[in-house]
C-alpha cells in the first residue's frame, strides 16, 4: 500500500503493507511465475513495514504462498486505508476501522492479480525470490491450503465480474492486523486466534505450515531496543512520507483546511499507535511512545526473514528455510486475467 490518505487535503503515506499497491487492482500477465507449488515468495518493497524491519535489522518484506508455476497465491494485505472526511481528517486523518482490520486480509488470487499486486503501480519491488526448502513436505503445504481450507468468495472491488476467495479462521474471514507485529499470539497455531482476527504475510505462512502438520513455526522476540527503533522509525516513514507527497499543498491546501493541526504528525501517531498498542482510534502519539519508552516492553512475532531462516533466524524452524533463494521469474504460459482486490 503506497497511499494512506488521499483526498481533499492531498495527504498522502503508503505502504503498510509491504507492496500493497494504491493502483491496478485488475489486470493481466502474460506469463505466470516460476515459483513450485508450496515454495514461499519473498519480496522488498518500499514502505513503513520496511522501516519498521530495517530498523530491526531485516530486509524481506513479504511473503506469500505459491501454489505452482502460473497457479494461483494465497496472502495476507490490506488496501489503502481511507482518509476521514473534514473537519475529523485534520485530528484523525486515517479512517480507524479500515486501519485496524485490513482489506482483504487472507485471500486466494490468480497470476494476474498477484501480477497486478506487485507491479500494477508501474513500479514494483527492489527484489524477489522463491524458497521451496524440501519439495514434497512444500507441496503439502501448498495442497492443504488450496483444497483443504475452508473459504468464502467475495466480488472484487476492482471488476465486480471477478471473484476474490478468502480464507476463513473460525468461520470467519480474517483481517490484516498491524498489532500482528507487536504480538502474533496464537495467530500461527490451529485453530489459532488474535486481536482483530488478524493476522500478517508472515504470521500467516507459519500458520499454513502448522496447518498442513509439518510443525509449529516458533516465534521470535525483539528487544525493547530493536521495538523502539522500530517505533520510531515508523512513526517517522509515515510522516515524512505524508509531506514529502504534499508538495506544494503543505503551504497551501493543508495549512487553509487545518491550521491549528499537524496532520502529518497526527498520521504517523494514529499507525504507531495501531501497530504498537492496538489503538487504532487515537491521534495522540502518548499511546505508542508509552511502548517506545518502557524498558520492559518487547515484541514477539514472526517475520518474513524469519520464515525463510535469514538473519538471526534458525534455518531449520520452517520447511523452507534450509533452501537458498531462488530467483522469481515469470516464464510460465498463459495470459491470465484477475484482481488482487
Amino acid at each position: 500500500m503506497r497511499r494512506l490518505l488521499a483526498g481533499s487535503v492531498a495527504v498522502s503515506a503508503l505502504a503498510l503493507a509491504g507492496n500493497a499497491q494504491a493502483s491496478g487492482e485488475c489486470g493481466s500477465t502474460a506469463a505466470g511465475w516460476n515459483a513450485p507449488n508450496g515454495a514461499v515468495v519473498f519480496d522488498r518493497g518500499p514502505g513503513p513495514i520496511r522501516d519498521v524491519l530495517d530498523a530491526v535489522g531485516e530486509y524481506r518484506t513479504h511473503s506469500m504462498l505459491s501454489h505452482g508455476p502460473g497457479a494461483g497465491v494465497t496472502h495476507a494485505t490490506m488496501k489503502n486505508p481511507d482518509q476521514t472526511p473534514w473537519p475529523t481528517v485534520c485530528s484523525t486523518p486515517v479512517n480507524s476501522g479500515q486501519l485496524r482490520y485490513g482489506y482483504p486480509g487472507l485471500e486466494q488470487v490468480n497470476q494476474g492479480g498477484i501480477y497486478m499486486y506487485m507491479f500494477g503501480d508501474g513500479s514494483g519491488p527492489d527484489w524477489t525470490g522463491w524458497q521451496q526448502g524440501d519439495p514434497t513436505h512444500a507441496a503439502i503445504i501448498g495442497d492443504s491450503l488450496w483444497y483443504n481450507h475452508p473459504f468464502v468468495s467475495d466480488l472484487s472491488r476492482g471488476d465486480s465480474s471477478q471473484y476474490v476467495d478468502r480464507p476463513v479462521r473460525n468461520g470467519y474471514r480474517v483481517n490484516y492486523s498491524l498489532f500482528q507485529y507487536r504480538d502474533l499470539e496464537t495467530a500461527a497455531q490451529i485453530p489459532g486466534d488474535a486481536a482483530n482476527n488478524g493476522i500478517v504475510c508472515s504470521t500467516f505462512m507459519a500458520y499454513a505450515h502448522s496447518y498442513a502438520g509439518r510443525g509449529e513455526v516458533t516465534p521470535h522476540t525483539y528487544s525493547h531496543a530493536q521495538i523502539a527503533n522500530g517505533s520510531n522509525s515508523l512513526y517517522t516513514g509515515i510522516y515524512n512520507e505524508c509531506r514529502s507527497s504534499l508538495g506544494w499543498f503543505q503551504n497551501a491546501a493543508l495549512t487553509v483546511a487545518c491550521p491549528f493541526s499537524n496532520v502529518c504528525g497526527n498520521a504517523g501517531n494514529q499507525v504507531a499507535n495501531c501497530m504498537s498498542a492496538n489503538n487504532c482510534e487515537s491521534s495522540d502519539g502518548r499511546h505508542w511512545k508509552a511502548v517506545r519508552d518502557d524498558p520492559n516492553a518487547t515484541a514477539t512475532s514472526i517475520s518474513p526473514d524469519r520464515i525463510g531462516g535469514w538473519g538471526v533466524h534458525p534455518i531449520n524452524n520452517t520447511v523452507w528455510g534450509p533452501d537458498y533463494t531462488h530467483q522469481l521469474q515469470w516464464n510460465s504460459g498463459g495470459n491470465v486475467y484477475g484482481c488482487w482486490l
